[in-house]
């Protein structure tokens, strides 16, 4: 699959966000304040600076968004830090 970080993310011609991670079978994208997960079977283009998608479920989105949140804040172990030499 081609490079889906950091394109514009269209849905019925409009802009609705912007794409920063893949987590899984879900592109995370931030809507407004939101972080909402977007299946990927649902996108239906991707060019050079956007993806183009068709409908989803908002609501599931918005909690897959939650979950990426949770798991991607979670803080820094001390073992984790000393792996890469901090």
């Amino acid at each position: 699959m081609e490079d889906l970080i950091c394109k514009f993310v269209v849905k019925d011609g409009e802009v609705i966000g912007e794409s920063i991670d893949v987590y899984g079978d879900f592109l995370i994208v931030k809507i407004g304040n939101d972080f909402v997960g977007i299946p990927t079977n649902v996108i239906t283009k991707v060019e050079k600076e956007r993806i183009f998608v068709k409908d989803f479920d908002l609501v599931k989105g918005k909690e897959i968004g939650k979950k990426w949140i949770e798991e991607k804040s979670k803080p820094v172990s001390l073992e984790e830090l000393e792996k890469y030499g901090l």
